[in-house]
């Protein structure tokens, strides 16, 4: 029975990670999932949140991502996001600032305003970044 599988983690940009791992937790619109070696072929698409990655020998790395999809297929698997940054590339501060910004634009607002959906990715990748911003750096 294998322990890891491929992943390829990819933006617009290029490709941000390609390697083995044991396990990937993510945040689709119906809550946080993890994946492990021989998981089933599965698609879904991606919110703004976390992307953790556990590799061997227990390391974890971990993405901001801001948005995409994952697909699960044959035993590998690929993300492709809108966005991709690591918590050490995240001033905490500012991160904060919009978490606190974008909290108080969408309390503001009905769900029936045409800017609602945007608002709302805003204020779940404002809260991402800041809680990954708060994170050890050491194992990043």
């Amino acid at each position: 029975m294998a322990t890891t599988f491929a992943l390829q983690l990819v933006t617009p940009t290029g490709v941000v990670f390609e390697g083995e791992v044991e396990e990937v937790t993510v945040t689709g619109p119906l809550g946080q999932f993890g994946v492990l070696a021989e998981h089933i072929n599965f698609i879904s698409s991606l919110v703004p949140c976390a992307l953790e990655v556990k590799r061997s020998g227990g390391a974890v790395q971990t993405w901001v991502v801001s948005g995409g999809i994952a697909e699960v297929k044959d035993g590998a698997m690929t993300v492709l996001a809108s966005g991709a940054e690591t918590p050490a590339s995240i001033d905490r501060a500012a991160a904060e600032a919009d978490e606190r910004e974008a909290g108080e634009k969408i309390a503001a607002m009905s769900t029936f305003e045409p800017e609602y959906a945007a608002t709302l990715d805003a204020l779940m990748l404002a809260r991402a970044r800041a809680a990954a911003s708060g994170t050890s750096r050491a194992s990043h």
